[in-house]
């Protein structure tokens, strides 16, 4: 958290004195056969109280953002970077990482390749599934945009979770904004400060007895970890039960027995890495996960993960899931790129040098963290729910020399 905000402090002078509004964001071009189309979902699970809010009355409410193969739009205007609240996002998140109130608003005027409520592809129906959770700190549903209009592309129905409470923001359709809560905010960033020290050893570590002890004692000095992880799984779970309704058209959707739901992906970024690792362990409607740069926690430190699952790290975290994946009782990959920060693993990787100079980036080009972070996820959902042959799962890739590839399983070796 210390670090986080020196590295803000730095980019607000940064931002304050370079030109960074001649930088331009560029998502990058889809490679899949399917234009995309992008939806807004408001879910209410009646089961769960909110407990972030004092009325005993309220219940957890969810929005949901989808991205799903489209019939071909002819002569409408994409949808902006991060959707249609682009700008409420940006301004938002400035302020949520203290960054001058118009930070991000260069992302209002680029665009997206995702057009808004088009109607869903009916060439080759019904696709499978993946579930996205977000990050933690700054976190928010649309912040892998590459991934998930690539994903949609080749044509998966991609749903990304906003966390209510414990995001930038939520803004709703019929425009409810709500934000991080900060009483939260502060209880998760206080329990992170305490535990700092034993995420730092627990990095370092190399022998699995004493990572074994380091990540109990860091899941027991910071509870509320696991208390965020256990709400964000719940939430996992209720969007795949809701998932089910609509398939049978309950109630009515676009959606409609178009989704195959034995085919599901469970992924996510930082702490909605860790949430998809977890929910691939106690849910068995995952058939295989990905956590990309997250420290692990949950259920798979007392047991294997036994669905095949992917960590792909940045550089400085290359060790910190290194347990769970030697744990692996299926299919198992390690993917750590050399060159990447933390944000590296989020739409954060193309934005301006300024970023990088701040150090919240790495030194490795954004087009080409994308480019990376794209092929491997699709790879390895192509391999496990679509069940392709892919080549680039089979070993270290000499088309990526920035990529350190282990792996082991039923179907690879160590």
């Amino acid at each position: 958290m210390t670090k986080l905000l020196s590295a803000t402090a730095l980019l607000v002078l940064l931002i304050a004195t370079t030109a960074t509004s001649q930088w331009t964001v560029k998502l990058p071009q889809p490679t899949g056969p399917y234009q995309i189309g992008t939806t807004s979902l408001t879910l209410v699970d009646e089961t769960r109280p909110e407990v972030f809010t004092d009325d005993p009355k309220d219940h957890r409410e969810l929005l949901v953002r989808c991205w799903y193969p489209a019939q071909p739009v002819a002569g409408a205007k994409p949808e902006p970077f991060w959707g249609k609240d682009t700008k409420e996002i940006g301004s938002l998140l400035a302020q949520f990482m203290r960054l001058p109130k118009t930070a991000f608003d260069d992302l209002a005027l680029a665009q997206s390749h995702a057009y808004t409520d088009a109607s869903l592809s009916k060439s080759k129906s019904p696709y499978p599934v993946l579930v996205f959770s977000h990050g933690y700190n700054p976190g928010f549903l649309s912040q892998n945009t590459a991934q998930m209009e690539e994903l949609a592309s080749h044509g998966y129905v991609v749903f990304s979770i906003g966390h209510s409470y414990e995001t930038v923001a939520n803004i709703f359709p019929d425009g409810r904004v709500v934000p991080f809560s900060q009483t939260r905010f502060m209880t998760f960033a206080q329990g992170a400060g305490k535990a700092n020290v034993l995420v730092t050893k627990y990095t370092a570590a190399t022998d699995p007895t004493e990572k074994d002890a380091l990540i109990k004692r860091i899941v027991a000095d910071w509870p509320v970890l696991d208390e965020s992880l256990r709400i964000w799984t719940a939430d996992v779970r209720f969007v795949l039960s809701e998932l089910e309704k609509m398939k049978s058209n309950k109630p009515k959707n676009m959606f409609a027995g178009k989704l195959d739901l034995k085919r599901i992906g469970i992924f996510g970024m930082s702490f909605g890495g860790a949430t998809a690792g977890q929910v691939c362990a106690v849910d068995k409607r995952c058939r295989a996960g990905i956590n990309l740069d997250g420290l692990q926690s949950g259920d798979l430190i007392d047991r294997p993960m036994e669905r095949p699952f992917m960590f792909m790290q940045s550089e400085g975290a290359g060790n910190i899931n290194r347990l769970f994946f030697e744990r692996a009782k299926n299919d198992a990959y390690y993917v750590v790129v050399k060159g990447t920060k933390h944000f590296n693993y989020s739409d954060f990787s193309m934005f301006s040098p300024d970023y990088q100079k701040a150090g919240l980036l790495g030194p490795i080009d954004g087009a080409r963290m994308e480019g990376i972070m794209n092929g491997y996820v699709l790879a390895f959902f192509d391999k496990y729910i679509k069940g392709k042959d892919t080549p680039l799962l089979k070993g270290p890739s000499a088309n990526y020399p920035e990529v350190e590839f282990n792996s082991h399983g039923r179907q690879t070796k160590r």
